[in-house]
């Protein structure tokens, strides 16, 4: 009797040993994905509304340039919304072109966006 609890305990010891390790396991590789930048896509979908600050007036374009290139990616503002694909990994520097009354008025700094996500699109709204 006493030779069979011993083997049930090294059983439940064993499947414990490795839950643990799985779980370990499991967790090392979700933080090797999102840290090193592995399962990570390389461009994402960026879209949302644009809106101004400024009465009577329109957003016309917005412009995302690279912090760490200048390279600059630009998309229309129609009927204030935008849809843009950016790399990855980046952080932008995002400005507003607005219109009244059909000419172009100005541009406005809306802000940093930094982009390093594991989705293959997001939902950015900007006021400028």
């Amino acid at each position: 009797m006493g030779e069979k609890k011993g083997t049930k305990r090294n059983i439940v010891a064993i499947a414990i040993g490795v839950i643990v390790i799985v779980i370990v396991a499991g967790v090392a590789l979700y933080f090797i994905f999102n840290t090193v930048g592995i399962g990570k896509p390389k461009d994402v979908l960026v879209v949302g509304f644009v809106t101004t600050a400024r009465s009577a007036t329109t957003p016309e374009t917005i412009t995302f340039t690279s912090l760490r290139n200048g390279e600059t990616y630009v998309a229309s503002a129609t009927g204030g919304t935008y849809a843009i694909t950016l790399p990855n990994g980046d952080s932008y520097s995002v400005t507003i072109t607005w219109e009244s009354h059909g000419v172009t008025g100005g541009t406005a700094n809306a802000g940093t966006l930094n982009l390093d996500t594991t989705q293959s699109s997001i939902t950015e709204n900007w006021v400028g």
